[in-house]
This record gives structure tokens, sequence and C-alpha cells, in this order.
């Protein structure tokens, strides 16, 4: 079985994974890490990908998904980040926590307005980060106060991926106190009170926008509110399980990328008369990095078997998350080791691959929230 493959995959994801992976390799690597260096993210790309049938596989048909399960959603982040990380992080925002939240608390009317434009390539905004609260999402402070008919939104929402670009945000607020008085919203790029400032200077994940939101009396319909008053953290966290099995899948694509350039390297160079591949400390970092990402794809696959069939899966999706995000980065930086030299300069994928997989210890639950995740269900 190839080192990339997931474990007891069908001839149907192996396809799905097949046409991914050719489009990964055929239109997003070329310009990749020249739209690292420029901050440019490839909308004509990502609408490509939406024509080849390759954002929200998982989504209803109905709705312009592909009707499949969370392992195939898997196959294709993986497969974009190999080659593109800020790519593969939109579409895991746009098409997993956004639409995956609208799917989620939607109804029927609310889910045929906003899913299928994001399917068709439209990028969508999940806002729950503050500048005060990241990995204590309950004490958020943005709040929806009821006028008349609708809600004002007042406040600021931090590091929101799209947040600059959306057509489409669900955004959490607070309409009463403690965690039973967050509810989720829908906000349009075209509502006013709403200002967006792009964050730049960012160490990775560079084509991919990130921005702050300020909202001052932003105005919005009541028909905007997802589900009940005060459903909107449960929601949440619901989501956050989904967004942290996609995070799972994506670093071990990045975690692969960096794998294939240490490979290719160890083939390439030449010490003391002989490849360095040959070499037996290369091959040992080498087989640590196989190892750790063939180990991290069956926690993801664990996770997105539980996800499909509705099991809890919060557990298992913080055990991919964690163990992925933390084996990709050690694959990334062997990668740059095995380079030496080269492996600090831009000019090597490797570099961009840590540099991008670094955010992926701290975004969608932090290491160190996630091993008290899975400590509780250890000691429970």
């Amino acid at each position: 079985m190839p080192i990339d493959n997931h474990p007891e995959m069908s001839e149907a994801q192996a396809a799905l994974m097949g046409l991914a992976r050719d489009f990964a390799q055929s239109r997003l690597a070329p310009g990749a890490a020249e739209r690292d260096r420029s901050g440019a993210f490839p909308a004509d790309l990502y609408k490509e990908a939406a024509e080849h049938g390759l954002l929200g596989v998982n989504l209803p048909e109905r709705l312009g998904g592909g009707g499949l399960g969370m392992l195939e959603a898997a196959l294709v982040f993986e497969q974009f980040a190999r080659v593109d990380g800020s790519f593969s992080l939109t579409a895991a925002a746009s098409v997993g926590l956004t639409a995956g939240h609208l799917h989620r608390a939607c109804d029927d009317a609310q889910a045929e307005r906003w899913i299928p434009p994001l399917l068709r390539g439209e990028l969508g905004a999940w806002a729950l980060t503050e500048p005060g609260s990241g990995s204590d999402a309950a004490a958020l402070r943005c709040r929806a106060e009821r006028r008349g008919d609708g809600y004002t939104i007042d406040g600021a929402k931090m590091f929101i991926t799209q947040g600059s670009v959306f057509s489409v945000m669900v955004l959490m607020a607070r309409t009463g106190e403690g965690k039973g008085g967050i509810s989720a919203f829908v906000i349009e790029a075209s509502d006013a009170g709403r200002e967006s400032r792009p964050i730049h200077g960012k160490l990775g994940m560079r084509s991919s926008d990130t921005a702050e939101i300020v909202f001052q009396g932003c105005e919005i319909p009541g028909g905007r509110l997802l589900g009940a008053e005060g459903e909107g953290f449960s929601q949440a966290v619901a989501t956050l399980v989904e967004g942290r099995f996609g995070v799972g899948a994506l670093c071990c694509g990045l975690g692969q990328g960096a794998l294939d350039a240490a490979l290719a390297y160890a083939h390439e160079r030449e010490a003391f008369g002989r490849s360095i591949g040959e070499f037996g400390g290369i091959r040992e970092q080498l087989a640590d990095s196989a190892i750790g990402l063939a180990a991290g794809r069956e926690l993801v696959t664990r996770a997105a078997r539980l996800l499909d069939s509705g099991e809890d899966a919060a557990d298992s999706a913080a055990r991919a998350k964690l163990f992925a995000s933390e084996a990709a980065l050690r694959s990334c930086d062997q990668s740059i080791q095995i380079h030496g030299g080269y492996g600090y300069t831009d000019e090597i994928p490797a570099h961009r691959f840590w540099r991008d997989a670094r955010l992926l210890t701290i975004g969608e639950g932090t290491s160190e929230i996630l091993r008290g995740v899975i400590a509780r269900s250890v000691f429970a």
C-alpha cells in the first residue's frame, strides 16, 4: 500500500483521492511558492476545484455536495495540503467549518440560500475567536442585541480565516449570559456596520486570508439566527469536532508533502560518493516521518467513521488533530534537516510546509487544550 493511502480505502475513494491529487499536482503546485511570497489567493483555481466536485464532497447532493462521507473529505483536504497548505486551509474553513455549521443548524430555506454558493467556490468564514478569547471560547464578548425583528451586532473577532473576503460568515455572538447565552448568526458580505482588517506578516498560510473583524451597529434581520437563541455554543462545539478532524487530514498532507520533498532530495543528493538516502541516519528520519503520518491517518480514519455513523467523535477527533499536527511538524522539521542548508531557504518547499504546519498545533484547539480534552476521556 502506498504510504499516503488511508487504511482500507475503497476503489471509489482511491479514485477520488487520485482526482484530488492530479488537480493539486497539476494546478496548485506550480504557483504555490509564488502565492506564499505574494500572499495572493487563487480564487480562479478555487472555483476550478469546485467545478471538479472537490468542495463539500461530504455534503448532500441536493445542496451541490458529493453526498459522500467524512473520509472522502479528508482525502481531498490532504491532497490539497500536500502541495499548498493555504489552499487546503481555505477549503477546510469554507466548506468544512462554515458550510458544515450551516448544514447542521440551518432550516431548509436557509441551507438552500447559503450552502450551494460555498460549494460553487464562494468563500465562507467561521467567526468564534476574539481578541480576548481563544481557547476559552465561552468567554466571547461580541454581542447581538435584539432590536425589533432583527439584531444589532457589536464587538470584534480575531484571526478569522477568510475574514476579509467572505461572502457568508457564521458568527457566534452573545445574546445572554454563560455558555447558554451564545447564539449563531449569518453575516453577509454586504452587511453594513462591519469592518475587516487583513492580518499581514504571518509566519505561514500566507495566501489564505486572515483578518480581524470589528462590528459597530451591524444590523441583520431575525432570519439570520441559526436555530434558536442560546444554541450557538453547542453548535460551535459540534462544528469544532469536525473542524479538528479536517485539520488532522490537512496535517497529514503537509507532512506528506515535506516527506515527498525529503525523499526526492535523499535520492538526488550525493555525499562521500553515494546518495545521502543510503545513510542510516537519513533513512531513520524518513522512516520516523512515514510512521508518524501513517499513524495520523489511522486516527483520522477512525474519527471519520465515528462522524459518519453519528457517534460521539469528540475524543477521537481531538486525538487525530493533536497527533497529526505534531507528526506533521516533525516531518517538516526532519525534511528541513535532510535538505541541510538548502532547507533553510525558501527555495525548498519544506520551508513553506514547516511554516504552514506550525499554525496547526495552535488553531482549532491548541495542543495543550486537546491534551486536556483527551485526558478527561481517559480519566472518565
